[in-house]
């Protein structure tokens, strides 16, 4: 049979095709529209954390943009058919999408998060040792290896376990033989948005999970603006990475702009006062209390509010190096005591040997410091400044390749309309390519010759409307330490818990509307038996071991094959 196509989607303007290779190609070009919104609406989130509060905003706004491309996806599958047979029909993409979606974060998400974020297990106490893998082996590793999280995300594992009972409304109904009755649909939609506004309300009053996105915000900030800082600094010395290498040099100028009395160590004021006349002179943001917290918790390692010229010069190693693509795999800081610490003992031979303030401080000419010198004297910006003698072609080619370090980070004003302009734009894709994209799937199955729609769209839709979060979980985990390890999975959770609440209320809420009948007895099952079986470890157990890694990515496949075979054998409908 010859393909053929029609026009769908909004304006009319995207095609749909019942060809297979037809068909394959729409799913990856609608699917690659919606993988760029769902990362528009993510990076627009995470710039608001930059911003905002982690209460009202945190709590409500951000967990409800996160689920905004499923539920779209949701939407279009029973709000986009032309007829009853159609919706209910095209249904089951919703379904898919919504079932595809939960269990890729219960397995590809969180084994992901544990593989990449895995570290040593302390033989005493059986918990995670930050950052620390002297057992790489697969086969070694698996009982040897894991990751540490707080209490706070053993909670967000309960409470995803608990709304997944708000399944249980619609499928005791259909159970009992009320599977089309609009009564249930509306009732499961409340109990649905009831549970959505618990949790929202619950992120309000408690809102740690945004309050450590908040603080990875300040992080990464931090971080860029201390390496543009180094750049800018270091151009006057020849750059702050010479030959690839950090400029021992460049450091010792920079930490001389801190440290106002000389004495060896930088104090919280000095700390204040230096990245408020830096930032002036750069034209950056307003420096916060909170940026000098973030800055003196990069720093002091040793915990004692002071931060000395071998914690800086390892600190802001780090920083440089993790700007610079690539380096810090390549270049290590710093070696890692064993003391529990998790600090810099020893910076290496890239960044020369740490001074401890002993020693005559450097300035721009490598020339000991006179006491009458200027603190800041890159903030003259007269004929016979040091920062005016430098021109831009005398800057190292590792500065001129390296876009990130060489732009001043926005300021308030700034993140917000980047944040506003992102999430716009974010939904305008989503609107646009929603509906075809239910419809390709569709199109896919029919060619493919599968009996629903539901398995292709719980392999493919997920995938582009989820990756921002694996990919965040991942980043997140790599960094191999408890509190980003928490952050991970309690991402996870909570993205599961507004599947199991807001998705699922605008899912019933299509059924509702559209007089259709709840035939997802197996998909249902499959949810519930995934959520609690990821769930039930997340809650009870603290330390995950490597060992879990396999039975938990063993689901993703079970879970395809529980469906098949409740609907397929046992006929569940």
């Amino acid at each position: 049979r010859a393909m053929s196509c029609v026009a769908s989607g909004p304006f009319g303007a995207f095609p749909d095709c019942d060809g297979l290779g037809a068909s394959v190609f729409l799913n990856i070009v609608y699917g690659c529209g919606l993988l760029l919104a769902a990362q528009l609406i993510s990076d627009g989130s995470e710039l608001l954390l930059e911003v905002l509060s982690p209460g009202l905003v945190g709590g409500l706004l951000l967990p409800i943009l996160g689920a905004v491309p499923d539920a779209a996806v949701i939407v279009a599958s029973g709000l986009g058919a032309s007829g009853t047979a159609q919706a209910q029909a095209q249904v089951a993409v919703g379904m898919g999408t919504l079932a595809g979606s939960t269990v890729m974060l219960l397995t590809v998400a969180w084994g992901g998060s544990l593989w990449v974020g895995r570290c040593d297990l302390d033989a005493f106490t059986g918990k995670a040792v930050q950052r620390s893998m002297s057992h790489p082996g697969f086969v070694r590793g698996l009982a040897k290896t894991g990751v540490t999280v707080d209490n706070d995300t053993t909670l967000n594992a309960k409470i995803m376990m608990g709304s997944c009972l708000v399944f249980l409304v619609p499928q005791i109904a259909a159970l009992c033989g009320d599977d089309g009755d609009g009564a249930v649909d509306a009732t499961g939609a409340g109990v649905a948005f009831a549970a959505l506004l618990a949790y929202c309300a619950f992120q309000v009053m408690h809102p740690e999970l945004q309050r450590r996105k908040m603080a990875a915000a300040r992080v990464r900030r931090a971080n860029l603006f201390g390496a543009h800082l180094a750049h800018h600094i270091g151009a006057s010395v020849g750059g702050i990475l010479v030959d690839g290498e950090i400029n021992a040099v460049a450091l010792d100028v920079l930490f001389d702009q801190f440290d106002s009395d000389g004495n060896g160590q930088i104090e919280t004021h000095e700390l204040k006062a230096a990245l408020v006349a830096m930032s002036v002179t750069m034209k950056d943001y307003n420096v916060t209390d909170n940026d000098v917290k973030t800055w003196l918790a990069a720093f002091d390692r040793d915990g004692d509010g002071l931060i000395s010229r071998a914690e800086f010069c390892g600190g802001m190693t780090h920083w440089v190096l993790e700007q610079t693509s690539g380096g810090l795999e390549q270049h290590r800081p710093g070696r890692r005591s064993r003391d529990g610490a998790g600090g810099y003992d020893r910076v290496d031979d890239r960044i020369s040997t740490a001074r401890e303030g002993t020693e005559p401080l450097l300035r721009y000419d490598g020339a000991p410091a006179s006491p009458g010198a200027p603190r800041f004297p890159f903030l003259d910006h007269g004929a016979g400044s040091d920062c005016d003698e430098t021109s831009d072609d005398e800057t190292s080619d590792d500065d001129a390749g390296n876009e990130t370090d060489n732009e001043t980070p926005p300021t308030r004003g700034q993140i917000v309309r980047q944040s506003v302009t992102r999430l716009a734009a974010g939904m305008v894709l989503i609107a646009l390519f929603a509906d075809p994209m239910v419809g390709a799937v569709s199109s896919l199955s029919s060619a493919l010759g599968l009996r629903s729609p539901f398995f292709a769209s719980f392999v493919i839709t997920p995938f582009a409307s989820n990756a921002s979060e694996l990919v965040s979980s991942l980043y997140f985990a790599s960094k191999k330490r408890k509190k980003n390890i928490s952050l991970t999975y309690s991402q996870i959770y909570g993205a599961v818990t507004m599947n199991n609440t807001m998705c699922l209320g605008l899912f019933l809420v299509v059924m509702r509307a559209r007089g259709l009948r709840w035939t997802f007895t197996s998909e249902t099952i499959t949810i519930v038996v995934a959520t609690f079986a990821v769930g039930f470890v997340g809650a009870w157990r603290k330390t995950l071991k490597t060992s879990l890694l396999l039975p938990v990515m063993c689901i993703y496949p079970a879970a395809l094959g529980l469906v098949a075979f409740l609907d397929g054998v046992l006929g569940l409908q």
